[in-house]
This record gives structure tokens, sequence and C-alpha cells, in this order.
């Protein structure tokens, strides 16, 4: 926990400035670790102009870094889960798949934990300095301390899905962070909602605070993800009217009818997307998933598992869009091809972190958990409609959380996590599970707290089977 979730004691805040080979030029960011610039916080919100490069640092950040924010949130948890297959010959990510992790497993420590906090602290690190600044005009200091909820929130999302109870941090004081305890999942939900609800009342409708595009979150993106959390903590009501304000705001978000469009830069399917800065490249998991040859760890190291494959129905016009083959002569490998690009100067493609179709998927699973059947079906049949299927034949509520939950696996399939997540939320992982796995366990459903912040901080006790 210390040289995760610290900051200066002087108050200062390190910006690193990194070239993008973007429209947006020079980025700023704010990160911990050896500074390249160092500038005190005074200076850094003294402008609206520099306390907005800050914020916008913070995805910056989430796309330069090997990260669970850039394709690998998909990677790991699909091999947690039935949707890949691991190639790679690399013993931290074959203990995911199968599975065997260890306390002391690099990905789980590097990827998942230490990014987290990092996002965490980047944003306390913004709140602390909106608070005591008083050059920001009123209006940028509501959309940056909107946005700095929401990082937050999306970031505590991750880590109490992942590994269930964890330290919960809102300081950058040192010494306060050294020695935390975790905190329990129910009570990180609360503070997850409590700041999604700020980030709604404060973070803009639209998107004309980031030139038009949607790169950063505004009120929809609190909103969808809000939708979300009610749906795990089956607040179901709630969920489906989070939900149903995206769905009938027409005028922003809409459907895109040609599958290959969804996952454009700044497609009207998109809520949030993160944009790519790393120059020659496009959305991260074109690179990590698109195969041309056997996969290996250049290719991310995985593959669809073809029993995963033929659970899509006959007709499904997802399979023609979104799944990708190679045959070596031998073997055909599967892959997701949601995201056409792997390598290109050219921007097309920005890596969708929050799209409309998973809202219509909660407002059916929210609905048919109210026992509204018929509009849950309604939901339903305009998702398989695009997908060129019929209307579901489920009719009653076992029958329909059945249909949802195969359209999620379709639909979302490897998209930041859904599957592995849906799985466990649903207590349906060890059924699907254990025939797959060599030695399943229901322990394997939460990550192991990394051994190396154990050793630092001995108030973080570990997950049990672990």
């Amino acid at each position: 926990m210390k040289k995760l979730i610290t900051v200066a004691g002087d108050k200062k805040i390190w910006i690193a400035f990194l070239l993008l080979a973007t429209q947006v030029g020079c980025e700023e960011f704010v990160t911990v670790g050896p500074p390249k610039t160092e500038v005190t916080s005074e200076t850094v919100f003294t402008s609206d102009a520099a306390a907005t490069a800050a914020m916008r640092g913070i995805y910056s950040l989430m796309m330069s870094n090997q990260s669970f924010t850039k394709g690998d949130i998909e990677r790991y948890t699909g091999l947690s889960s039935d949707e890949f297959l691991d190639y790679s010959g690399y013993s931290d990510q074959q203990q995911f798949n199968i599975p065997s992790l260890q306390t002391v497993n690099g990905v789980v420590q590097r990827i998942f934990w230490t990014e987290a906090y990092k996002y965490i602290n980047n944003a306390n690190s913004m709140l602390e300095g909106l608070n005591r600044s008083s050059a920001i005009s009123e209006k940028i200091r509501k959309q940056l301390e909107g946005e700095a909820r929401f990082v937050r929130a999306f970031s505590y999302f991750y880590l109490v899905n992942l590994f269930g109870d964890v330290p919960y941090v809102t300081s950058t004081d040192f010494a306060e962070n050294a020695s935390l305890q975790r905190t329990d999942q129910a009570q990180l939900y609360n503070k997850i909602v409590e700041d999604l609800v700020i980030a709604q009342e404060l973070l803009a409708q639209d998107f004309s605070f980031a030139n038009n595009k949607r790169v950063q979150p505004n009120k929809g993106a609190a909103t969808a993800l809000l939708a979300r959390v009610y749906l795990y903590r089956g607040e179901w009501a709630d969920a489906a009217e989070q939900a149903t304000s995206l769905i009938e705001n027409t005028a922003l978000y809409s459907l895109r009818q040609n599958l290959n469009e969804v996952f454009l830069a700044n497609s009207t399917e998109t809520i949030w997307q993160l944009m790519p800065v790393i120059p020659g490249t496009n959305a991260p998991q074109g690179e990590l998933f698109i195969l041309y040859d056997i996969p290996d760890y250049s290719f991310g190291g995985v593959a669809l598992d073809e029993k995963f494959v033929d659970t899509i129905e006959p007709g499904d016009a997802r399979m023609d869009n979104w799944i990708g083959s190679y045959d070596d002569g031998a073997t055909t490998y599967y892959f997701p091809f949601k995201y056409k690009v792997d390598y290109s100067s050219t921007l097309k493609e920005y890596a969708t972190v929050l799209r409309l179709a998973e809202q219509y998927l909660i407002r059916a699973e929210a609905r048919a958990r109210l026992d509204l059947i018929d509009e849950a079906q309604d939901d339903l049949n305009i998702i398989r409609h695009r997908a060129g299927l019929d209307d579901t034949a489920a009719d009653d509520q076992a029958s329909m959380l059945l249909a949802i939950e195969q359209e999620r696996k379709i639909e979302l399939v490897a998209e930041w996590g859904h599957r592995w997540l849906d799985l466990k939320r649903t207590g349906r992982a060890a059924a699907i599970l254990s025939p797959l796995k060599i030695d399943w366990q229901d322990t394997d459903m939460l990550y192991p707290i990394p051994q190396s912040e154990r050793l630092v901080n001995p108030l973080l006790t570990q997950n049990n089977g672990y």
C-alpha cells in the first residue's frame, strides 16, 4: 500500500508530459513515481486549462501503461471465465486459465492492483487540488470534480469485483494510507454509488467539454456505471430507471445497426471511450487479439475457446462480424474481432468502455427480475434483432434470465470482464466453470491480495484459498 497510494508529503503533484500522435497534442497527466517534471499543486490549479489537462492526463495514463484499462481486463478475466484459452507459455498468465493464481502473481499485482490504485490516487489528488484552489472557474471545477469522482468509482468497481474487500482510499496522505485495512464490499459499493450520484449532478450532459469526442466521462457515463452497479447490487428498479434515462436520450445515444460501426471512434452507441495515445496504435484490443498466426504472447497469448464459439446461435451476425478466425492448416483459432485495426497511424477505433447495448441488457435483466417479462422480452429482442436473430422464446422469469445470460455472453464477449463478473454475480460460476477447469474451487472467484502489498502493510488480510 505504501508504494501504491501515496503522493509527496509536501503536497506536490507530479506532472508528466506525453507527446501524443493524435489531435490532442501534448497532454499532461498526474502520476505517481519518479517525476519527469515537478510542478507544485498551486501551479497545476491556477488555471482552467492546466487543471483540465491534468485530468485528461489520467486517461492518457490509462492508455499508455500496461493496465487493466488497456485490454488486459478482457484478456485475463477471459482466461478466468470460459471465453479464452491460453497459448502464451507465460506462467503468470496461465495461472488465470487453470486456475492456479499465486499471491506473487505479477499480473495481479501490477496490472490490476497497482494500476487501479494509481488512478484512485490521481483522482484523489485532483479532488484535493480542486478543493484548495480558488482560481478554477465554477463550471470547470464541477466538471473536473465529477470526472475525478467517476474515475475513482470506476476503479473501485473493478477492485471490489476482482478482489472483494479492499482498502478504501480518499486521501493522498502517506501515513494514513500506509496502514489501511480492507473495507467491506457493501460499504465499498455505497461509496461507489455516492461518487456516481454526485458525478451525475456535476458532469456535463453532452460532450462539448471534450471537443465533442466521447473520450471524457459525462453525465451519461456516470449513469451507465450506476445502472450496472445497481444491477450488481440487486436494486432492480433503480437499475432499470438509470438505464432507461440513457436509452431514451436519443439525441446523444443510439444503437448502430451496422455491427462494424459500433466500436469506431465517437460511435453514437458510445457512452465513454478511451482514446489511444501511443503513436501508430488504435484500440489496444485489436493489437492484443487479432490473429495472423498461431496465437502466442505476441498476440496476447489467447484465442477464444472453440466451445464458447459453438454456443453462438446459427444465423447470428455477430459471428460473421465480431468473431475472426485463423487457420494454420491443422487448427482453426478464433479471436474477438470487434476491433478491426491492430496498428495504424490513422485513428479509427477508440477503446469503448461503456456503450448503449449494455444498458438494454441491464434493463432487460432488471425487468425480468421484477417479473416484467413482456418488457424484458422487448429489450432483449432489440439486441437480438440487430444481430439478425428472431424474437426470444423465453416467456417466464427463469427462461428469460438464462436467455439474458446467453445474450450478454455473446453481445459483450471480450469486453471489460463482463463474462467473468456476470458468472460470479449471478452465482453461476461454479456450474459453468467447474467442468471446464482443472481444479476449480469456489475461492477462485476472487483474485489474491498481492503478497508484496501484505508485506508492506500487515493489516491487509488474504482472501480465502490463498
